[in-house]
């Protein structure tokens, strides 16, 4: 018996490369409101969840703006810079191995569900998940509530599951979840402070071994 039966994914900077996308997208809308940028080191070192403390850090004025206006903004300038987004490097060739190793994957993200869904159809991977949670809004609170009634409607038992995660975010919703998590450092995050988080991995090739070793 492998100590895995269940497999929850991240997607934004985890399954999907979209680390410079978003680099770009903040960027630009700094810019717009005079704001300094941010160099892919100093985003990846500061970003986190939830994204509206993550807004202030980096200088948006809620007294002149509210995270609705922000949150729109983002989603529109996001898709400018999204054209030939992919998936990170080995991710369809990791989601087949987990499957042949009789793991159940899930994706669990902030991202608006229909948004998610679309988006796994559109790269031809859905094939590979049991299921594709969710977020109802566009304001990427964060994923602990989403993973809760994940976990109570689809009776995951939080022992026998892995999340797997690019940010320190990912390693608190696992801990509120009671999953095991794996962290991946080509995501939104610095290598620096994921480490201090949790076990991490430099390439999702590595993953299929991890889980086959695990016990």
């Amino acid at each position: 018996m492998k100590k895995y039966k269940n497999v929850v994914w991240d997607w934004n900077g985890t399954l999907l490369d979209d680390v410079k996308t978003g680099v770009n997208t903040l960027n630009c809308m700094l810019e717009k409101r005079g704001l300094p940028t941010l160099s892919l080191a100093t985003y990846r070192d500061v970003f986190g969840f939830p994204v509206e403390d993550f807004y202030r850090k980096v200088g948006f004025d809620f007294q002149r703006e509210n995270l609705h206006e922000i949150s729109v903004d983002f989603v529109n300038t996001y898709d400018l810079f999204a054209k030939g987004i992919c998936l990170n490097p080995g991710v369809a060739d990791t989601l087949r191995q987990i499957q042949q190793l009789g793991i159940k994957q899930y994706i669990l993200s902030a991202l608006r569900e229909d948004l998610l869904k679309q988006m796994v159809v559109d790269f031809h991977i859905q094939h590979y998940f049991y299921q594709v949670c969710g977020s109802d809004n566009i304001y990427a609170a964060g994923k602990v509530e989403r993973g809760k009634r994940m976990v109570e409607k689809y009776l995951i038992c939080p022992a026998e599951t892995l999340m797997i995660g690019d940010t320190i975010h990912d390693a608190e919703v696992a801990k509120a979840l009671g999953f095991d998590v794996l962290l991946y450092t080509g995501g939104h995050n610095s290598s620096d402070r994921l480490a201090q988080t949790a076990e991490i991995i430099t390439q999702m090739n590595q993953i299929p071994d991890f889980l086959d070793k695990a016990d």
